[in-house]
């Protein structure tokens, strides 16, 4: 539930700055006529000769005025939002307001990682886990093209900030985060430990320190009930489902629980590429693979920008394809019913990729997200012949790099 304390629905109608110098272009206007036009003076043709000549000034002015905001509007926008001011929303717990000062600042400079940075705080102190967790996604994009400082600037900004301020909430949740998110779950676990000490019943403090304990593999049943507090202390919430649901993916595997967690996230209203990379591991792991290449092709249609296409592949040889972010390539692959498809896929460049085959008619038959360690692959029998499709890109499409694709058979 939001902490922000001013209220978000309708306001009362503004008035646009044009309506607003038109008025006081009015009183001008009157107030000059008063001035000069006197009742019972005599010369009244030249007073209004030189009330026209005002009038023909101010509004010249008037004019010129609008003009020049109009040569300027990214200065407006830079004048208007900035990070500091996202900063002191969050420190004044009005967080929607964060959110959309961030917002500002990124539309303003895209490459800025405190823009994310900020909206990434105010997400987490507001309960929206799982759009911190696409924010976050879109700095490693970032870090991947042009910002391959990301990580360190961030971090260094928050022990600047927790060497001030050892036991503030919002540093403390962003910290441990940015910790979370950069798999370094030691630290994040001891921020977060800090964190409870002052609030214990700390919603995220609980959800992020269970889903610590798990992916690094210590303190399990802590990190089991970490998670069941969090859950009692939001049951409704759709991001604390999803974030369980990670937990007893990639740390504790429990499919049939994350597959439940996910499909509640789902139904609640969180259609992200992670959920469905989710159930689709819960699928794989009943023996469902049609199930899961649904969910993988629906993984990679959230994160596609643009669809790349090949030549085919054949067996025996390999595709090396320049990967950047949003980017997923199809490439034809020809085959005949009974005949085996083995693909692989590697990268010297990054460790994580997600595909999926898809049957001459469009329909997913099999996809794939860990096939050796976090690289995508398959071995598959070709149900009927014809020219099949692959489409491959990295897991939720955040980086860039070379992506090799073999096919083996």
């Amino acid at each position: 539930m939001s902490a922000d304390i001013e209220s978000d629905g309708m306001q009362p109608p503004q008035r646009s700055n044009n309506n607003l110098e038109s008025r006081k272009m009015d009183m001008k206007i009157k107030t000059c006529v008063k001035a000069i036009y006197i009742p019972g003076n005599h010369n009244r043709t030249f007073a209004s000769m030189i009330v026209l000549i005002m009038i023909f000034a101010l509004v010249g002015a008037a004019a010129g005025s609008a003009k020049a905001a109009e040569a300027a509007p990214a200065d407006r926008i830079a004048e208007r939002c900035t990070a500091e001011n996202g900063q002191i929303f969050i420190n004044d717990g009005r967080y929607e307001h964060a959110i959309r000062e961030f917002t500002c600042v990124i539309k303003a400079e895209p490459t800025d990682v405190e823009g994310y940075r900020g909206r990434i705080e105010a997400e987490l102190l507001i309960g929206r886990y799982s759009d911190a967790v696409l924010d976050y996604a879109r700095v490693a994009a970032l870090a991947a093209t042009v910002r391959p400082d990301a990580e360190d600037t961030i971090l260094a900004g928050y022990a600047a900030r927790l060497a001030i301020t050892p036991k503030d909430i919002p540093t403390l949740t962003g910290a441990s985060f940015a910790r979370w998110w950069f798999f370094d779950y030691a630290s994040a676990i001891h921020l977060l430990n800090r964190l409870l000490d002052v609030r214990p019943d700390d919603v995220y403090g609980n959800l992020f320190r269970g889903s610590s304990r798990l992916l690094r593999g210590v303190t399990r049943a802590g990190g089991m009930a970490d998670l069941e507090r969090a859950i009692a202390l939001a049951p409704q919430s759709a991001d604390v489902r999803y974030i369980v649901a990670d937990a007893y993916t990639y740390g504790q595997p429990d499919p049939e629980r994350a597959f439940a967690e996910a499909t509640l996230a789902l139904a609640w209203g969180l259609d992200t590429p992670r959920v469905h990379a989710i159930l689709a591991s819960a699928y794989l792991a009943f023996g469902d693979a049609l199930a899961a290449a649904t969910e993988i092709q629906r993984h990679i249609e959230l994160v596609t920008t643009e669809l790349l296409k090949t030549a085919p592949i054949a067996a025996g040889a390999s595709l090396d394809l320049d990967l950047a972010p949003g980017w997923t390539y199809e490439i034809p692959v020809a085959a005949i019913a009974g005949e085996t498809i083995s693909i692989v896929t590697s990268s010297p460049d990054f460790s994580d990729s997600i595909l999926v085959l898809l049957a001459p008619d469009g329909s997913p038959v099999v996809g794939s997200d860990d096939f050796i360690q976090y690289f995508a692959g398959f071995k598959w029998v070709a149900g009927e012949t014809g020219t099949y499709r692959l489409r491959v890109t990295s897991f939720e499409s955040v980086s860039a790099g070379l992506l090799v694709v073999t096919r083996d058979r």
